[in-house]
């Protein structure tokens, strides 16, 4: 994945009258980039107890980390369950940092999370802790002399844990604190037992690849043979006298993958079993678990092209030889057919609701164990995700673009299909996590000109306390002016209808001409018109604004909210009809008489700098500047799951792959263009960037370029963003 929240009152309007504007303040890439002015404060680490009644959270009290204990009933903090200062280890002096934490299924232990180092996206390595609340003592999970863990998880009883370290997969005995190796032929770039390989990681957002079953008596866990991927090598620089060398597996377009495997564990008898996948050639599975029943595994399986889907199951109880895998739910489709988190089972077993885009539009439904799908939402709209099933009241609940593209609800409906029930407050962005039984949840709404606000409310809606207002950030924002998004449509001359959002100078005089920045990322199902608080970017186009420059956003054909057809039309071309929106979009800007159309720009990050270097190139007479930060710049050099998911393999569509490559266009460059890259990107490689100066020195283009040596995809860490921001902003400033 290429990188890249009863109705109440939210906050002020960010309207500004003139006498606000003179008393503002001047808004600094310091202060976007490099101060806590413009944090919003959210609810940490939150997480439902078991009684449906309580939830926790991990707050800062003073310099402390603490996890307390709130009523859902009232929002009111109840206890104190651990504090940071309590954390000693038995036989230590001082206390680990509290970084993570999670409750054992009967909740009188805690696994502890302390020393977290990062990894990939997702991935991180830590020390794990047991803290049991009783006695208030803190036991290392496994030997603090021995290299630090992954996904540290409880048994469903809370008798044992199962971790992973140095890709194998490992139980321990928590009465005995005894340790039981159930994998040894994990190595680094060849085996892995228990957690995903990097595109794994990366596309299918997998790390964890192992699951407890229902009463912890097993262990269903994922085994990658990579031996035979291709390595891939970052030069790390670091103050050495010489670089060193990171290096992994790697995976690229149409190249060799992992071999994937599935074992299940049986933890009394210390033996372990493969699982048929019930398909041959080459498959993926990117999500597996249990069913209610304790002998009941599934896991879903894909074809390499991702064009069809499968869930099956495997009977453990049935004691054959070799279990065979049945078949609960097939899809395919012309295109590729989408993963997502949203299987549920439901806790009789009866079966489960997922989501698919089958009917045109991306709708719930519920698959019996032996029967055919039936659909439970319907409509020109598109569900985002399912939350869960409330099994006390047979509903539904699950978030939804359903009022408008760019706006969210949180909602529900029943098993049988009747009808839809709004739960979150009216209007923008909402999202929501619940508690147990979904007797409460807890709300996050924002627009695209008002802050975060967290509210608790009861199951059916109604709002019980407002717990983060986010008053000082949006008194920061009334004091430093932002200016206010405004949302538009407009038809292409092809008769696509897009949508989009601007930003216009506090002082904006429609009888002057502006020029404009483009600002889009334009990946398949994504969404940057949205009305949701966008933090710091609506803060760095602000500066813009004060610079001078209108800022404008829309979202292209292969974006999200829009239903099927809109976002499969890229598949085989990634790059050709989104070009053709952004060059249409600004051919529309261009027209407007407060623009001035001759100095019209774009930018973008990861496929938003793909697309910015492709603009400036094939839409060479309409964008006078492009700045492209960690772009593909060929899709032959990006990976297999995500890139083959849109483009099929190169082998069968070279031209697909090359026609909209920016690489294969920069004869047409006339433009000011800034390209820029992290230099240990370990997604999109700065290959990318070296082969887009290759071509562009060959044919003899002038061009700007800034490299940020031991620097990932997201280009951060110290001053970095500050200085990357300062750049653009004064690189705009001359070239735009």
């Amino acid at each position: 994945m290429l990188f890249r929240p009863a109705t109440f009152v939210l906050g002020l309007a960010l309207l500004l009258t003139p006498a606000l504007i003179t008393a503002q303040k001047s808004l600094t890439n310091k202060d976007i980039w490099a101060s806590p002015l413009f944090s919003a404060e959210m609810v940490g680490g939150l997480a439902s107890m078991k009684d449906g009644l309580h939830y926790t959270a991990q707050d800062r009290e003073g310099d402390e980390s603490v996890i307390n204990q709130y009523a859902y009933r009232t929002g009111d903090k109840v206890a104190t369950l651990v504090r940071g200062s309590e954390l000693i280890p038995t036989g230590g002096k001082e206390p680990v940092e509290l970084e993570g934490y999670s409750f054992s299924g009967d909740e009188r232990k805690m696994m502890i999370e302390s020393a977290v180092e990062p990894i990939y996206r997702y991935s991180y390595l830590a020390y794990h802790y047991i803290y049991d609340r009783a006695s208030r003592k803190l036991v290392p999970l496994s030997d603090p002399a021995k290299p630090k863990q992954q996904l540290a998880t409880f048994s469903p009883d809370g008798s044992k844990a199962a971790f992973v370290r140095e890709n194998n997969l490992f139980v321990v005995d928590l009465a005995t604190m005894r340790e039981t190796q159930v994998t040894s032929d994990g190595a680094r770039n060849s085996v892995i037992n228990g957690v995903t390989d990097w595109v794994y990681e990366e596309e299918f957002a997998l790390v964890k690849g192992f699951a407890w079953s229902p009463k912890g008596t097993k262990l269903l866990y994922l085994r990658s043979d990579e031996s035979a991927v291709k390595e891939f090598d970052l030069a790390l620089y670091k103050g050495q006298l010489y670089p060193s060398e990171y290096r992994f597996k790697y995976p690229k377009a149409g190249e060799v993958n992992s071999t994937v495997e599935l074992h299940c564990y049986e933890v009394a008898t210390k033996t372990s079993r493969a699982i048929p996948l019930g398909a041959s050639g080459e498959v993926y599975i990117p999500r597996l678990g249990w069913t209610p029943d304790d002998n009941v595994l599934w896991f879903m399986r894909m074809n390499r092209l991702q064009n069809e889907k499968v869930i099956a199951t495997v009977n453990l109880a049935e004691r054959s030889v070799v279990p065979v895998p049945n078949t609960v739910y097939n899809e395919t489709n012309r295109t590729y057919v989408e993963v997502t988190d949203d299987l549920h089972f439901l806790s009789d077993g009866s079966g489960f609701v997922l989501t698919s885009e089958r009917d045109g539009w991306n709708h719930i439904y519920f698959v019996p164990m032996n029967g055919e799908p039936r659909q439970l939402t319907r409509g020109a709209w598109d569900v985002v995700s399912v939350k869960g099933v409330d099994d006390r009241t047979k509903q539904v609940i699950f978030t939804a673009a359903k009022d408008s593209p760019e706006t969210q609800q949180v909602l529900s409906t029943t098993l049988a299909g009747k009808g839809i029930v709004e739960l979150s407050p009216k209007g923008g962005h909402n999202d929501a996590e619940f508690s147990a039984g979904f007797r409460y949840f807890i709300n996050t709404r924002s627009t695209a000109n008002s802050v975060p606000v967290v509210t608790l409310h009861q199951g059916n809606g109604k709002l019980v306390k407002v717990l983060k207002d986010n008053v000082k950030l949006q008194a920061a924002t009334t004091e430093y002016g932002l200016v206010t998004k405004e949302f538009f449509t407009f038809t292409t001359p092809g008769a696509v209808e897009l949508r989009g959002w601007m930003t216009k100078p506090r002082d904006f005089d429609p009888a002057k001409k502006y020029p404009v920045l483009m600002v889009q990322y334009s990946g398949p199902n994504s969404n940057e018109v949205l009305d949701q608080w966008d933090g710091r970017a609506h803060l760095w186009h602000t500066l813009l604004t004060d610079q001078g420059y209108i800022v404008a956003c829309v979202d292209p054909r292969g974006t999200g909210h829009r239903g099927k057809d809109f976002r499969h039309v890229t598949y085989g071309e990634l790059g050709k009809y989104e070009t053709e929106d952004q060059i249409a979009t600004a051919q529309w800007l261009a027209s407007q008489p407060y623009v001035d159309g001759a100095r019209i720009g774009i930018w973008g990050w990861s496929y938003g700098g793909y697309m910015s270097s492709l603009c400036i190139t094939k839409g060479a007479d309409v964008f006078k500047a492009a700045i492209a930060v960690a772009p593909v710049t060929n899709w032959r050099y990006y990976d297999t799951i995500y890139t083959e998911r849109y483009m099929g393999m190169p082998q069968a569509n070279g031209h697909g792959y090359d026609d909209n490559s920016p690489i294969n266009h920069v004869g047409k460059l006339k433009g000011n263009y800034l390209l820029i890259h992290g230099m240990a990107d370990d997604n999109v490689h700065f290959q990318n960037a070296a082969e887009m100066i290759n071509a562009l020195v060959k044919a003899n283009k002038p061009f700007d370029q800034f490299a940020y040596p031991d620097r990932n995809h997201g280009i951060y860490g110290g001053p970095t963003r500050l200085h990357l921001y300062e750049m653009m902003t004064q690189w705009l400033v001359e070239n735009l």
